[in-house]
Formats: structure tokens, C-alpha cells, sequence
């Protein structure tokens, strides 16, 4: 949602995806999820500012599934295939609002497969969500009061007003998105948190109304290794809103990796046999 993306969508085996390709020996992998709204061009913002790494943005195809399969267990059995099928090793996986819960599933449940975790707006243990039955869905003005609420300011125009009003008005997806929302509510990740052992990222708007700024300091005490950030003047989609800003706190967190990585390799290297 939210318009085409500018960069080419690249299609194998079923898998839809954006691909900013960096070939150069020991290149990190970036794959950016976005959220339960969103869609490819969620990122646009972002890509023009990360040079130096692999980057992969696929779509999360939720109209696509079998209600029964609309849960987060099994996006994640998905995402799994989907690095097995573009061949994506030890990614650091960033992902919004859905895409962040999506993140943290599969980290808990493929832990030696993910080198760093970024979350934004993150749902799994609190948020509001856009509507639990959408009673007034042709109501097109509500509709777009309801949808405004991602952002601190209202990025909602007649473009991204019709997509959301032909999703919420087409019987089959309106149910499917109330399933995929009802597994997001109903699975609360917030036991799981503390076997998280990788260095995460937390980049949150400082207005977020959907995952307020409770949700963050949560997910900052329960996380054992993890660094907030507030962007401020700033909703629940960062990287749309303030992208310069989540960029730089990006690059920053990813230049530690790669320094912390570094000072591994070097010891592993060293003969410690007078030890």
C-alpha cells in the first residue's frame, strides 16, 4: 500500500521483493518488513540513504493466504522460505509495526540465523489497532481520520485513502486483515523477550498513537540487549516520516555491529595456546 515503489520489484518463486544488490565480499544483508498497511514502497525513504549494504524489502502478501494461515507463526514460516529461496544468510532484520512482530517471532524461533534486530512501531505485547469490525467502512472521512492517525502529520491523501477503502470494502481482504489483526493482539510476545540474545534497535516516534511510547520503554527493559531511540514530532511509521533521521541511527547501530564483529573475528584469530 501506499503507492508503487520507485525501485524494480524483482519476482522468483512466488516471492515479490525489492532488491538493492551490493555484491562486495562480506557485504552485510538489510531485510527491511513492513507493516500490516504497508507495502514495498514503505521503504522508498529509507533505501536512498543506506549505501554499503544487501538490502531486501519483500512483500508480505496477507490477501494472498488462507485465513486459517493468517498468523504470525506462519508469515514467519514464510519469511523462511523466502530467505531460502534469494539465498539471505545472518540478515539484520528491521521491520515495522507487523513487520517488527514478524522480526522478533522469527528471531526467537531461527535465533542463529539473525545477526542484529531493528523494530519501529513494533507490535507484540501493546497496540491500537486501525478497527476491530470497521463499522463504518463507507464511511470515507472516518476512514481517513482512522488512517491518519500513523502519522504526526496527515500523510493521507486521495491515492492512499482509495487503496485502504478498496481493502476494508472488499469482503474477502477486510476479513483476512481482521485475522491477521486479531493474531497480533492475541499473540503478546512479551515472555519471549528476554531470550532475545541479539543486539536490537529500537527507533520510535515520539507521537506513535498505534504502538505508543509505553510500548518502546517496555520492550527497552524487557530486550537484555537493546538501545532506544525517540524521533520526535514523529508517528508509528519512522522511516516514512523522518527518514534522515532513522537513517542515521540505522547506519550508526549497523557500524557497531560490523566494529563488534570485527573485534570477534580478531580474537578467534589470535593464538591464545600461552593461555
Amino acid at each position: 500500500m501506499f503507492g508503487a515503489s520507485k525501485y524494480k520489484v524483482h519476482t522468483k518463486n512466488g516471492f515479490d521483493y525489492l532488491h538493492i544488490a551490493n555484491e562486495e565480499y562480506g557485504t552485510k544483508n538489510l531485510v527491511l518488513l513492513h507493516g500490516m498497511f504497508g507495502g514495498l514502497s514503505n521503504y522508498d525513504p529509507l533505501l536512498s540513504r543506506l549505501q554499503g549494504y544487501n538490502i531486501f524489502v519483500p512483500a508480505i502478501p496477507i490477501y494472498d493466504f488462507k485465513t486459517s494461515r493468517l498468523k504470525i507463526s506462519h508469515l514467519t514460516s514464510w519469511l523462511h522460505s523466502f530467505f531460502e529461496t534469494v539465498n539471505v544468510e545472518k540478515p539484520v532484520l528491521l521491520g515495522n509495526s507487523m513487520g517488527g512482530h514478524l522480526a522478533l517471532d522469527y528471531t526467537i524461533k531461527y535465533p542463529e540465523q539473525i545477526l542484529a534486530l531493528v523494530l519501529t512501531g513494533s507490535s507484540g505485547l501493546m497496540e491500537k489497532n486501525f478497527g476491530s469490525s470497521f463499522p463504518r467502512r463507507n464511511d470515507r472521512e472516518y476512514i481517513r481520520k482512522q488512517a491518519a492517525l500513523t502519522f504526526y502529520e496527515d500523510l493521507i491523501d486521495d491515492v492512499i485513502l482509495d487503496e485502504i477503502m478498496e481493502v476494508i470494502n472488499n469482503r474477502t481482504k477486510l476479513i483476512k486483515l481482521l485475522a491477521i489483526t486479531r493474531d497480533t493482539h492475541k499473540y503478546n510476545m512479551e515472555q519471549y523477550l528476554t531470550g532475545v540474545k541479539q543486539d536490537v534497535l529500537l527507533i520510535w516516534g515520539r507521537n506513535d498513537e498505534i504502538t505508543p511510547p509505553e510500548v518502546a520503554v517496555k520492550f527497552h527493559q524487557k530486550l537484555p540487549s537493546s538501545q532506544l531511540h525517540w524521533i520526535d514530532k514523529c508517528g508509528h511509521a519512522p522511516m516514512m516520516e523522518h527518514p534522515e533521521t532513522f537513517a542515521n541511527y540505522l547506519n550508526q547501530f549497523l557500524i557497531q555491529q560490523q566494529n563488534k564483529r570485527k573485534i570477534i573475528t580478531d580474537y578467534e584469530e589470535e593464538d591464545h595456546s600461552h593461555l
